[in-house]
């Protein structure tokens, strides 16, 4: 089992993944479905937030996957926007 330092080293670069994708604008909302999305990666995997959901591979064997994380970001960032048109 890994130590927690281990685990932690893992996310990070999970997340550093997801912000790649991310800032590569490889991840789109789906129309009319506002917690689902479709990230391009070595192909299209469709990302369900609301049931916390990917199609990939990695997220099939249990994993948070970067798709899941990128998807995550686009939607803080998207309600970060709206806030700061109120404002």
């Amino acid at each position: 089992m890994k130590n927690i330092r281990e685990r932690i080293e893992g996310f990070l670069s999970r997340l550093e993944r997801a912000e790649a994708i991310l800032l590569e604008g490889r991840v789109h909302r789906v129309e009319g479905l506002p917690q689902v999305y479709v990230v391009r990666g070595s192909e299209h995997y469709l990302v369900d937030l609301e049931r916390e959901s990917c199609t990939c591979p990695d997220h099939a064997k249990g994993n948070t996957c970067k798709h899941l994380l990128a998807a995550v970001l686009l939607q803080r960032a998207m309600k970060q926007e709206q806030v700061e048109q109120v404002a």
